[in-house]
Formats: C-alpha cells, sequence, structure tokens
C-alpha cells in the first residue's frame, strides 16, 4: 500500500498525536525525535520482541534500581565535525564525557541484571564494544572541569603557564592598588577602581584631567566624562600579562586537539553507543506510558483474531477521568464488523481503538486492555475517517471519499495474498454518504463485499440499514451496536456485540431541542417497518444491557462468594492453629511434668547411691506409675476414640500421656502389650494406654522425651527379641549428654520390667565406653553388663542385664 495511504491512515487516526504523547515521556532529545518517528514492525516475532522490551523495561522501572537516568547531550554534529579535523572546545568535550560516562553506567547495569533482561539484552550488546572508550572519558574529566572550564592541572606545562600568569597579573593588582590609593593621582581618578579593555588593565581617569597621567587611552564611557587609561608605568607589565595569557591559550588548544583526536578515532563506536542510548530511551518511554495509562501486552497473532477486551482510548485516557472499556471481538472467521447507533455514540471512537491498537502493537506499545486480550498485526492499515473535502482540487465528501476508495481498490487487488489470513485492515467512517441514501447503500454494501472478498479485516460504522441487514445475514459480517440510555436519551458509550443499532435520531433531537410537532410529522412519514425496526433495535439494546448488568452483578456476587470463602478458609486455619497450639501447650506442660518426675527419679538415684537400700528405688518406681497414670487421665486425645475391643491391625492408635501416633502392627485384643508403628520405627507400648483415633485425628505428632515411653529397633541379628531389649544410642555425644540419655533409658527400662538395656557408644577414643561401663558398676538398676557379642556390635555396645 502506498505511503499516501499509509500516512492518511495515520492522520486519521491521531497516531502522531499518540507519538507526541510519547515523545514527552523520553529523557533525550535523541529519544523524544525517535518517538515521534518511531517505526512499525510487520514481523510478528519482531512485534513480539519489542512487546516484551516494554514488558521487561517496565519491571525494571518498577524495582528499587531502575534503570538509569537516559538524559544525554545529542553530540552527533560534534563528532561529524571531529572526523573531519575540527577542533572541539572544552564544553562539548565535557559532552562527549557524559556520553561515554552514561555508557558506562548503562552497561554495568545490564550486566546486573541478566537473569530480568532477555529481550532488552538484544538491544543493549553493542555496548559491550563500548568497554574500551573508558580511556577517553577518564582522559577528558582529567582535563576538563564538568562546568565545561579546562582545569588548570589539565597537564603539567598547562599549570606552570597558569602560574606564572596569576603571578603576573598578582603584581599587576598591586601596582593599580598603589595607583588608585596614592594621594598624586586622588583628583585625576573618577572613581576608586580598575578595569580591563581589550585584555589589558585600564584605571578611569576624568575626560579633562587625562593630560595628567601619562598612558594610552583604550576606552571612552558612555557619556564621555571618564576615559580609560593604561598608565605607562604599567604598558610592560600589560605586555608580560598578554604575553602569558597567549601561552595558556596555546597550551588550552594543544590539550583540545588532543583530546578531540582521541574522539575523532572512536567517533564510530561512540555513534553505535548513542543510538543504543537513544533505542533504550525510546523503550523507557514505551514502558513510562504503558505505567500511565494502565496498559498491559497482548497475545500477538498474524490470523487476523482480535479479542480486546476492556478496550480503552489510549487518547481519551489523557484527556479524561474516566473512559468506558469496551470488549471488541473478531474471530478468524470475521471479515466485516458493521457498527451501528445513535451519533455522538462512541461507533468512531470503537473504530480507532481498532486502528490504533494495530499501529501501537507494530511499534512494541502495551495495549490499554485486560492482560488475557488478542490483537492481530496488519501490515497495511487504511482509514477513511472524517471529512475528506478538498476545495482546492474540486472535490466534494463524497467524490474525496470515493477517490480515496478507488485508490484502496486498485492498490489492494495487486498485492499478494500468501495466506488466509487478512494482511490489511481497513476502517470506514461511514462509508458512501453525501449522496442519495439508497444508492450510497447499495454501493456500501457491494464495497464491504468486494473488500471481504480481498481477504482484508474491515470494521465500519453506519446508519444504513441495508448494511445492518447485509451483516446479520452474510456470513463473515457481524453486527455490534452503540448503546442509547433511553430514559435519558443519552449515549452510554458502550458497545454490544452481535446485535445492531437504531440511529435514534428523532430522539436525540427532541433532546436537543426539536419542536415537539416537528417530531411528530416525523414520526408520521416513517414507514411503519421502519418504526418498527428501530423499535424491535431499542428493546433488544435494553435486553442486551440488562443480560450485561445481570452477568456483572453475578460476576460481582462470584467474586464476594469467593472471598467470603477464602476468608472462611483463613478463619478455619486460624481455628486449628489455635487448636494445635493449645494442644502443644497442653503437651509441653506435660512434658515438664515428666521432666520433673525424671529430676526427682535422678534425685533418688543419688540418694540410692548412699543408702544403698533396693526399697528405695521400687517407691520412686511405684511413684512414677502414679505420675504417668495421672498425667494419662489428664491427657484426652482430640477426634472421637474407637474402644480398643474395635481396633485392628493398621489402624491409627494414639498413646496417652505421650502425644505419639501411630498405627497397630498387631491386634490387641488379649495382650498387655504390643508393637506400634511410629513414622520409621517402631514402639512396644501398654495395651492401657493405647486409645483408638477416628481417620481425621490421626495426625502425627513428634513426642516429647518422656520417662514411659520405650522406643524399640527391631534388629533381626541380635537374638533377643522384641520384649527382652531396649535400645540407646549415644554415638557421637560428650560424656555428660550421654549420661543422662542412658540414665533416663535405665529408667524407661525399669518401669516397663525389661530384662535388657543396649547401650550402642561406639568405639572412638574409648572414653565414653569406660565412662558409661564405670557408671554401670554402681547402677543399682544394673545387675550385669557385657559388651556385645559380633552380631550385636562387638566393644561398640554394652548390654545391660537389669535387676
Amino acid at each position: 500500500m502506498s505511503e499516501t495511504l499509509s500516512e492518511h491512515a495515520a492522520q486519521a487516526l491521531e497516531w502522531p498525536r499518540l507519538l507526541e504523547m510519547l515523545a514527552q515521556h523520553a529523557q533525550s532529545g535523541m529519544g523524544a525525535a525517535q518517538c515521534r518517528s518511531l517505526s512499525l514492525s510487520s514481523d510478528l516475532i519482531e512485534s513480539r520482541l519489542r512487546q516484551q522490551e516494554t514488558t521487561e523495561m517496565v519491571s525494571l522501572l518498577e524495582e528499587d534500581n531502575p534503570m538509569p537516568t537516559l538524559a544525554f547531550p545529542d553530540i552527533r554534529e560534534r563528532l561529524a565535525r571531529s572526523r573531519k579535523g575540527g577542533v572541539l572546545d572544552a564544553g562539548e568535550l565535557r559532552d562527549c564525557a557524559v556520553v561515554l560516562a552514561l555508557m558506562a553506567e548503562v552497561q554495568r547495569y545490564a550486566e546486573s541484571h541478566t537473569a530480568e533482561i532477555q529481550a532488552l539484552a538484544r538491544v543493549l550488546a553493542p555496548l559491550q564494544d563500548t568497554k574500551s572508550l573508558c580511556g577517553i572519558q577518564k582522559a577528558i574529566e582529567r582535563a576538563i572541569q564538568s562546568d565545561g572550564s579546562m582545569k588548570d592541572m589539565a597537564s603539567p606545562e598547562l599549570r606552570r603557564l597558569t602560574h606564572q600568569a596569576q603571578g603576573l597579573k598578582q603584581e599587576m593588582r598591586q601596582h593599580l592598588e598603589q595607583i588608585l590609593h596614592s594621594k598624586r593621582y586622588e583628583d585625576i581618578l573618577q572613581e576608586s577602581y580598575f578595569a580591563q579593555r581589550e585584555g589589558r588593565y585600564v584605571v578611569p581617569v576624568k575626560t579633562d584631567m587625562r593630560g595628567r597621567i601619562p598612558g594610552i587611552v583604550h576606552d571612552v564611557s558612555a557619556s564621555g566624562a571618564t576615559v580609560f587609561v593604561e598608565p605607562r608605568e604599567l604598558v610592560e607589565l600589560n605586555n608580560s600579562i598578554k604575553v602569558a595569557d597567549l601561552e595558556v591559550e596555546r597550551e588550552v588548544q594543544r590539550i583540545l586537539r588532543e583530546l578531540t583526536a582521541l574522539v575523532a578515532s572512536n567517533a564510530e563506536k561512540i555513534e553505535q553507543g548513542i543510538e543504543v542510548l537513544s533505542e533504550c530511551d525510546v523503550i523507557r518511554a514505551r514502558a513510562e506510558m504503558s505505567r500511565r495509562l494502565k496498559c498491559n501486552p497482548v497475545a500477538l497473532n498474524n490470523n487476523g483474531r482480535i479479542m480486546l477486551k476492556q478496550a480503552r482510548h489510549p487518547l481519551l485516557l489523557i484527556a479524561k477521568d474516566r473512559v468506558v472499556a469496551n470488549d471488541i471481538q473478531l474471530d478468524e472467521t470475521v471479515r466485516v464488523l458493521v457498527i451501528s447507533g445513535p451519533n455522538t455514540g462512541g461507533k468512531t471512537v470503537a473504530l480507532k481503538i481498532v486502528g490504533l491498537f494495530a499501529l501501537m502493537v507494530r511499534a512494541g506499545l502495551h495495549l490499554p486492555c485486560a492482560p488475557e486480550s488478542e490483537m492481530a498485526l496488519f501490515t497495511d492499515l487504511y482509514a477513511d475517517i472524517g471529512d475528506a473535502q478538498d476545495l482546492s482540487r474540486d472535490l466534494s465528501s463524497f467524490s474525496a471519499h470515493m477517490m480515496y476508495m478507488i485508490r484502496l481498490l486498485s492498490e489492494s487487488s495487486s498485492m499478494p495474498r500468501s495466506s488466509s489470513a487478512p494482511c490489511a485492515l481497513v476502517l470506514l467512517d461511514e462509508p458512501v454518504t453525501a449522496t442519495d441514501p439508497q444508492e450510497g447503500a447499495a454501493l456500501a454494501e457491494a464495497l464491504l463485499c468486494r473488500l471481504a472478498e480481498l481477504n482484508m479485516k474491515v470494521v465500519v460504522t453506519t446508519h444504513y440499514g441495508a448494511l445492518k441487514k447485509l451483516a446479520q445475514t452474510t456470513a463473515g459480517f457481524v453486527n455490534a451496536s452503540v448503546e442509547l440510555d433511553v430514559e435519558r436519551l443519552a449515549p452510554t458509550y458502550r458497545l454490544f456485540m452481535g446485535i445492531p443499532g437504531g440511529s435514534s435520531a428523532l430522539e436525540i433531537a427532541g433532546r436537543l431541542g426539536m419542536d415537539h410537532s416537528i417530531l411528530n410529522d416525523a414520526r408520521k412519514r416513517l414507514l411503519h417497518e421502519d418504526r418498527r425496526l428501530d423499535e424491535l433495535m431499542v428493546d433488544l439494546q435494553r435486553r442486551q444491557r440488562q443480560l450485561v448488568e445481570d452477568s456483572e452483578k453475578a460476576q460481582s456476587a462470584r467474586q464476594e462468594a469467593e472471598q467470603a470463602a477464602r476468608e472462611a478458609q483463613g478463619l478455619r486455619a486460624q481455628l486449628q492453629e489455635a487448636e494445635q497450639e493449645a494442644r502443644r501447650g497442653f503437651k509441653k506442660k506435660l512434658s515438664k511434668q515428666f521432666q520433673l518426675a525424671r529430676a526427682e527419679v535422678q534425685a533418688t538415684v543419688d540418694s540410692l547411691k548412699r543408702e544403698q537400700k533396693l526399697i528405695k528405688a521400687k517407691e520412686t518406681k511405684q511413684r512414677l506409675n502414679e505420675l504417668e497414670t495421672k498425667a494419662g487421665q489428664e491427657f484426652v486425645p482430640a477426634g472421637r476414640p474407637i474402644p480398643l475391643e474395635h481396633l485392628g491391625i493398621g489402624d491409627a492408635v494414639e498413646i496417652v500421656g505421650l502425644g505419639i501416633t501411630g498405627s497397630l502392627l498387631e491386634t490387641p485384643q488379649g495382650k498387655k502389650r504390643v508393637r506400634v508403628k511410629v513414622g520409621e520405627g517402631e514402639i512396644l507400648a501398654t495395651v492401657s494406654n493405647l486409645v483408638g483415633l477416628a481417620h481425621e485425628a490421626s495426625t502425627e505428632i513428634t513426642a516429647p522425651t518422656s520417662v514411659s515411653a520405650i522406643l524399640r529397633r527391631v534388629s533381626p541379628s541380635n537374638g533377643l527379641g522384641l520384649d527382652e531389649q531396649t535400645v540407646v544410642d549415644v554415638r557421637g555425644q560428650a560424656v555428660d549428654e550421654a549420661l543422662d540419655h542412658v540414665v533416663a533409658a535405665l529408667d524407661r527400662a525399669a518401669l516397663q520390667d525389661a530384662p535388657y538395656l543396649r547401650i550402642i557408644h561406639g568405639h572412638g577414643t574409648g572414653r565414653l565406653k569406660s565412662a558409661l561401663r564405670e557408671y554401670l558398676k554402681d547402677s543399682l538398676y544394673v545387675a550385669e553388663f557385657r559388651p556385645g557379642d559380633r552380631a550385636e556390635g562387638g566393644d561398640g555396645v554394652t548390654v545391660a542385664r537389669l535387676r
């Protein structure tokens, strides 16, 4: 399609206005200029990449450490001048250093965010080649101040010459001060100050007194009352200062030439970096506009599918606080969308939304619509919107529109069509008007059918009833309408897909103040069928509005129900947590009771060591049994208990007093003790301490260390059997810690009348083994002990037989 038609379409859609808004978000002059002439991609993959660039930039801008500010001067002209042999001044070189510093900063930022910038990495990749420019940046910054002035320290020679010139000027000031305060010149001088003219120091002398002070006149005041004279005695010193200044300037120029040569030799790389910064600034502007308009990335396709949800006109979002969002849906089967309805109802707005969105996705811009939307990529766009009258060419509105349509059809017929998917989007605002309505409607019908045959996607607005009928009865055509609030006779700007809309011209004219008698006369002149059709369309819109409102209410109610369900779930979780916390508190209290009992046992054992009375140990054993019974009475497991006689293998049980849950490995009926599986291990538990649990209460709980738990390990090679041996493993523990565990294990074994205790201590240095066996010699619980046999673990195990 020709450039002229494309430019006409862009102007009709106000695309330049949108680009100007985009340019306002750019931070550099180059970026703003590039925004105003933003290129459009015709490739689906490239368009997706551009959109991904914008998405990644939005994410970076929302971080605590956003992308560096991309404000930089345009130095392209200076680079071109340097390549032609021109010498850049200090300010221009300072600008070059600013650009080089920004390149390095952006490159460092990119390297620190490699995980977040897959698409942006492609844009920033050329900055890798600019790392070698850091030396130029540093050389310029060593010589030039940030305000663009030359540093005295730019070179040793410049420093020497500058100090020499400053010394001469200081000497000059001293001479001038003497002249100004001398009685000899008191009546001659106009005022007590000195000045400079043409780089030479002078004093203000009264005009009529200039003969009183020999010297050279350099200037006269505007009033003529003062002449500025260089006293003869200062001429030679002024000459020395002039020479010193010239030498300083020669050295400054030498430094500027040297720095310019550095820039010129790397001008190509610098230009490449500038282009990257400019493109990055454009992407940042796209991201900033996306954030401002609350836009989203959308899925792109090349099969003509347009599924826009909650779409809003981007230019209206800037001008208005509230913009009505609409769904515009044209799947692959739809070739022509016919939008009808009252004037000022939003038909053209809907038309422009589709057109602007088609341009925006090609430019990498996010769309002001819901994120689940989908937009097709159209490589060609035609839009005939508004009055095309051109008096300079003697074209009426009708003639001008026809000329556009003729050119469109001519060029479209010659366009290659490689697939069934439409590659061109055509937007027509009330086509074939300003002529006889019947002929215009017929021509419009024929035109739309031809465009559909040419495989184009067409969106058209109209008041022609014939076009509404065509859309209702022809495959590939779909009606849509903008709504009119009948009660208020005001447009709502809502778009309804699938139904045509009436123009409501008489109603709107009445709202605007038209005489009622004229309106009544007009209604009488309408054909009965036309009036009936308008009434049907109004009724359809009313029903559609009611359906939409009901749907919105249902959606709102569903959201409220889901929110209530989430709140109920949260409350349930809180109650469960409170219950668990209460159980944990109870178990902690229970554990503390057992710890106190264990302390009492230990005190009794210590007493027995002193008194050597076995009856004392038996009294303590009875005391522990009493504590265990009391604790068991206080603890009530959660859930409804199951009687023991109903329990079988695999049923969940809880050991009262410990809070341990597990599953039975054997039936409890007629037995004193049974095996219970807890986690990966087994426990030999007293049947009287078991309570059957319902399935919902069988949550496994880690048991506290208590004097009534007997943790058993099944060892098929130990030769002692499950009911004959309690095991305690103290490998890797310190002596004091291991003794505590062994004492607790002896307590447990004694309470359950276990005949043996197997202590696993390992070999190590032998210190732990010796300490344990030394303790066992004096324990009143132990009748005798021996090292384990080979099957039991050898000398790394001690087997104690209990009394």
